[in-house]
């Protein structure tokens, strides 16, 4: 085989890669989000498969092109330190370490999978299109299901954990916090002025069926930060003063129009449930019950493990022993995201969180100041706050413990990073490295 024919070949395959890397977060999302262990291995699997076609066509090239962001240090430094907990001991329960140090080793390769395919604005506008397009469609679905809903996922599978089961999720929390993540993206695409009128009004009617959804879903942290998104992007976006007037006029517009279907939907679930919330840490016998004694609970995990922490996913074996109430329920997670990592991996992994977010936070700056085309810099800016708002929603649950929610945030990231979002900058003024191996 010619080296023309190699190189033919391995570009057609590379063309492939990125609807690829889609196909397996909605499979991820559609099997439960990956919570069943078959579901997850799966992915896994596919992830580091589609990471070993793109090595392998790179190779066939002639010419190796690794692109690492400056949000990837972060990364690798706390991929390392699960490992270390993991295969140096230093976990109270190494098993479950390990395989959450497989876990972030496959959202990390599809993360970096990712960011190397996102060359040019066409390639981008591509794959938001496809996750916007999905996301849409798990909408209507979720909503169908909830009408006629009987108890199973897709109306045939019962799922082994119990939860408040809403779309493929079997808690609504998550499904809510996956959605949070898409609304900013749609919404970019329905403010874009050079767009025809047909295109800019599906657009829009994608952001009024996802924050329907949202509300449906019953998520209360869902559903105020789905309220809170309207003005954080009016503050980000930094748009004109007449145009962002306007704009908000018409998300408040979306935000009555998706508040009245809800409500017509709802059988009277919605009220009960927010009322409840006045009851938060008075209810009978239920995660609200005792969020704030899990809290302080986890507090004095954090302070018996300080440095290291107890191991990556060993809340679960660290909550029995530590917990001071009584309580019929097992407590997997802190309901606190921020205090649960400090608790399984200490203060050296909070200085690595505190990285990753000042790293995070110093790209989408860069990117907002230095990144000359409209479009692109609206998409960083739709990514940036589907970040922000999962990790606000962290405060008081676990998302980015879900496989399918880790897969799409990785997604987020991979846009905020992209070289087609710096086309006008250097590497160097991005933060990124770039190896080459011929």
């Amino acid at each position: 085989m010619s080296e023309t024919t190699a190189a033919a070949i391995a570009e057609r395959v590379e063309s492939a890669l990125l609807p690829a890397g889609a196909a397996v977060w909605a499979f991820a999302t559609l099997a439960l989000g990956a919570t069943p262990p078959w579901a997850w291995a799966t992915t896994e699997l596919a992830v580091l498969a589609l990471l070993a076609v793109w090595l392998v066509a790179e190779a066939a090239r002639g010419q190796m092109s690794l692109r690492l962001p400056a949000l990837a240090y972060p990364m690798l430094a706390i991929l390392l330190l699960v490992l270390v907990q993991a295969y140096a001991r230093l976990s109270v329960y190494p098993p479950a370490t390990r395989q959450a140090a497989w876990m972030l080793l496959a959202v990390g390769a599809f993360f970096l999978l990712l960011h190397n395919q996102l060359t040019s604005e066409s390639k981008l506008e591509a794959l938001v299109t496809l996750l916007l397009l999905f996301g849409f469609g798990l909408a209507v679905f979720a909503i169908a299901q909830k009408l006629s809903f009987n108890g199973k996922v897709y109306w045939f599978w019962t799922p082994h954990q119990a939860g408040e089961i809403f779309g493929p999720f079997i808690k609504r929390n998550d499904y809510a916090a996956w959605t949070l993540m898409l609304v900013p993206l749609a919404w970019v695409k329905a403010g874009r002025r050079r767009e025809s009128r047909e295109v800019r009004l599906f657009w829009g009617l994608v952001v009024l069926v996802l924050g329907i959804s949202i509300l449906y879903s019953l998520s209360r942290a869902g559903s105020l930060l789905f309220l809170l998104f309207f003005p954080l992007y009016a503050l980000l976006g930094r748009r004109p003063e007449r145009s962002g007037r306007a704009a908000l006029a018409v998300a408040l517009g979306v935000i009555l129009v998706a508040a009245v279907v809800t409500v017509g939907l709802d059988t009277g679930k919605l009220l009960t449930r927010w009322q409840a919330l006045s009851q938060m840490f008075s209810q009978s016998e239920s995660v609200e019950l005792y969020r704030w004694q899990m809290w302080r609970d986890t507090l004095a995990m954090i302070r018996d493990h300080l440095w290291l922490g107890g191991g990556m996913e060993t809340f679960i074996v660290l909550s029995d022993s530590y917990r001071t109430f009584d309580s019929s329920l097992r407590w997997n997670h802190a309901h606190n995201e921020y205090l649960e990592w400090l608790a399984e991996t200490g203060l050296v992994g909070g200085a690595l969180a505190l990285w990753f977010l000042a790293a995070l936070a110093r790209t989408v700056d860069e990117k907002m100041r230095l990144t000359h085309e409209n479009r692109t810099r609206q998409l960083v800016v739709g990514a940036a706050l589907g970040c922000a708002l999962v990790l606000l929603h962290s405060l008081v649950d676990f998302p980015l413990r879900v496989p399918a929610n880790m897969l799409l945030f990785a997604a987020l990231l991979a846009i905020i990073t992209a070289p087609a979002t710096g086309a006008v900058l250097n590497a160097r003024a991005v933060g990124t490295a770039e190896f080459r191996l011929h």
